[in-house]
């Protein structure tokens, strides 16, 4: 099987990195040929009638989503058996992918310490506890329990200080847990109130290592007239444990962000996110209708609390016409506020104003979830990158994502994506691939979790040592 290798893109083509990619894909390709991509809705299934983004787990230097024992002896994690393995799934060699659970509508999820994998099911307002008591490879229909059924539960979930978190599109809700419960939930509790209704209705929720609870909340349409709504706040660990909090009440931790679906901290302690661009982009300027390669999707470092990040007034570039285009992740001017005498390509670039992204990736690919790799089965040189679910877009023919993709990163930074587990196939994705990833979490032997709420799967995808 082969993988494409996806570089930093030049303004004209993306990069071939053959020679550092080839450790890790049997082969590459020129990434503007076959794809292994398709759509998504008002960014990746979140419109007013649905949720979007992240799971997230426990957060600060803690939580990657699940295991970790990087440290110890490696173990083979390809443990599903060969009648669930995933059809017409390329992958790197020595991975597999197979069908773990099939559930309805999975979204979000956290791996709890004991290997439970709870996971929220959007169109049932459930959060379930998976597992594998049998160790046959799967969760099948007899192990699995019901924890909690509220109608509006949509995607964020996380576990902190003997708690389960999950969110609507207006509140954040938690029940007392303790890990290995495998039955219905009771003692629940209001958190955060008053979140704004509509527009991307998921609100991914994740804790820092001093217990400061974060929430994202997406635009409210494609483009909103200003930043009001497109925030992280941040609540202080005295504001959680009290509960019942004001979301205006919160910290702005960051600004301009349209729909910051996935959020995670890496072992440093630092807060990453990836954010959903906007779609039908135009400005005649840059060439006209640009929205087939432009706004980058990004991904971001909150570095520092308080920053703004450029929605909606300026978008990131990935891919513009030779001669116009200066290269991903600059930064230009939406072209609804060009003009309005504030916002112009220079206010844009200036650092001062806006926070660029750390990596430019594909337009509307519609990256839901980011997970840092701890896990004790992955090739070593895995551990520490991220990983990042593409949901797929609605807005670009031919269609883009339903993949994840492996984040590279070298000395603490991103320096390039890769194809991970994507459509081995030549058809339309959206035709022939029926995936869309959105959650992900590490197991306990170090797999790989993946939920698509398209095929209503938890994928696992293991490394045959």
């Amino acid at each position: 099987m082969t993988g494409r290798c996806f570089s930093l893109p030049s303004h004209q083509r993306f990069g071939l990195v053959a020679a550092l990619c080839a450790s890790v894909l049997l082969g590459c390709s020129d990434p503007s040929s076959t794809g292994s991509d398709a759509g998504v809705e008002m960014d990746a299934g979140d419109r007013t009638d649905a949720g979007d983004q992240n799971p997230t787990g426990d957060a600060g230097v803690a939580d990657g989503g699940g295991s970790s024992d990087a440290g110890a002896s490696l173990k083979n994690s390809c443990l599903g058996p060969a009648s669930a393995n995933v059809a017409n799934a390329r992958l790197p060699a020595g991975y597999c992918a197979w069908t773990w659970a099939t559930i309805s509508d999975p979204r979000g999820l956290i791996v709890a310490p004991n290997g439970d994998v709870l996971v929220v099911e959007r169109s049932a307002g459930r959060v379930t506890a998976l597992y594998d008591s049998n160790g046959d490879g799967v969760s099948d229909s007899s192990e699995r329990a019901t924890l909690v059924e509220v109608s509006g539960l949509n995607h964020g979930i996380t576990l902190h200080d003997g708690f389960l978190y999950a969110s609507s599109a207006t509140r954040v809700l938690r029940w007392p847990f303790a890990t290995g419960m495998r039955a219905a939930l009771s003692g629940q509790q209001e958190v955060v109130t008053g979140i704004p209704a509509g527009g991307h209705v998921t609100r991914t929720i994740i804790f820092d290592a001093e217990g400061r609870l974060y929430v994202s909340v997406g635009s409210a349409a494609n483009v909103d007239s200003n930043s009001t709504r497109a925030r992280i706040r941040r609540f202080t660990a005295a504001q959680v444990q009290a509960g019942n909090v004001a979301f205006t009440d919160g910290e702005v931790f960051a600004d301009g962000l349209r729909n910051e679906a996935g959020l995670r901290f890496d072992s440093q302690g630092r807060l990453w996110g990836v954010e959903n661009g906007r779609d039908n982009l135009n400005r005649a300027d840059l060439g006209g209708d640009i929205h087939t390669d432009n706004p980058a999707e990004e991904l971001n470092l909150f570095a520092e609390a308080g920053r703004f990040y450029g929605y909606p007034y300026c978008f990131s570039e990935f891919l513009l016409p030779a001669g116009v285009g200066m290269g991903p992740k600059t930064q230009w001017a939406d072209p609804g506020f060009m003009n309005d005498g504030t916002h112009s390509d220079a206010w844009c670039r200036d650092v001062n104003n806006v926070v660029p992204p750390m990596l430019a990736m594909p337009a509307h690919v519609a990256p839901l979830d980011i997970i840092f790799y701890d896990g004790a089965s992955f090739p070593p040189e895995v551990v520490n990158d991220a990983f990042v679910s593409f949901h797929g877009s609605w807005n670009r023919q031919p269609a883009q994502g339903y993949e994840v993709a492996r984040v590279v990163f070298e000395n603490g930074l991103p320096v390039r994506y890769e194809p991970f587990f994507e459509f081995d196939g030549t058809s339309d994705t959206a035709a022939g691939w029926p995936h869309r990833p959105v959650g992900l979490g590490v197991g306990p032997n170090g797999e790989l979790f993946v939920s698509s709420d398209a095929s209503g799967q938890i994928i696992a995808i293991g490394y045959q040592r």
